[in-house]
């Protein structure tokens, strides 16, 4: 059995740092991994008719617009882990939206780039994206979108291990 009174003296160590407080409201990070979540849903039920989720349309957006990445370098681009991106270039393979070839200088290395049948599916897709971004524009000003974008840039530069924000 677990010693409360122990635990509890922890919680009210006067070097504990500040966090999470009951009854408190949410937190920036909370606020930002929420939107997240709904605009992925939102992008997610837009894509079904395309039997195509997020995670794959995010995966063959950065390929769209690098040409050709590495595995590696598409999980860090889109900011997961290359395990988690594994089964979503495989799905997106065998689909025939994207195809691996080694690379000419170093044959270790295989690079991904997507092939005429998944631009054309990108295409076909942008307005259903489109519209998903206008559903998270509704209610904004153009003043207020331009505003909450560089605050969202100020928060990805105070996070980011990277030197530069893409635009």
């Amino acid at each position: 059995m677990r010693n409360l009174s122990v635990v509890a003296r922890r919680d009210v160590s006067p070097n504990r740092k500040p966090g999470f407080k009951s009854g408190s409201a949410p937190g920036l990070g909370y606020l930002l991994r929420e939107a997240y979540r709904a605009f992925s849903r939102e992008v997610d039920t837009r894509l079904d008719a395309h039997s195509v989720t997020h995670s794959q349309w995010v995966l063959m957006w950065f390929l769209r617009r690098a040409g050709s990445l590495t595995p590696l370098e598409l999980s860090r681009a889109a900011g997961i882990k290359k395990a988690s991106a594994t089964s979503v270039i495989e799905s997106l393979r065998l689909r025939g939206f994207l195809v691996a070839e080694r690379d000419p200088h170093d044959g270790r290395k295989m690079n991904l780039s997507l092939t005429a049948d998944g631009v054309n599916a990108m295409e076909e897709m942008s307005e259903s994206v489109w519209q998903a971004n206008q559903r998270i524009h509704a209610d904004f000003t153009k003043q207020e979108l331009e505003m909450l974008q560089l605050l969202l840039r100020r928060v990805l530069r105070n996070v980011s291990q990277e030197e530069t924000i893409p635009d």
